[in-house]
């Protein structure tokens, strides 16, 4: 259900969405910070979604070059 998110990168942010069901977050990652900031998020209690979005997100960042 959440391997299903589509990743894209725009103006230095990563943003995650599921068109299933509507979610998206937006991370991005500041030059003075060594990991990810979550910038904006439509609202949910589905903790499992949030985890599945932030590893979806860091691996993107690991694939830019962002993060180690």
């Amino acid at each position: 259900m959440y391997d299903h998110f589509e990743i894209g990168v725009d103006d230095g942010r990563i943003i995650i969405r599921d068109a299933a069901t509507g979610f998206f977050a937006i991370y991005s990652k500041p030059s003075d910070r060594q990991n990810l900031l979550l910038e904006r998020r439509k609202p949910t209690e589905d903790q499992v979604l949030l985890a599945r979005a932030l590893q979806a997100a860091v691996a993107k960042a690991r694939e830019l070059g962002w993060i180690v």
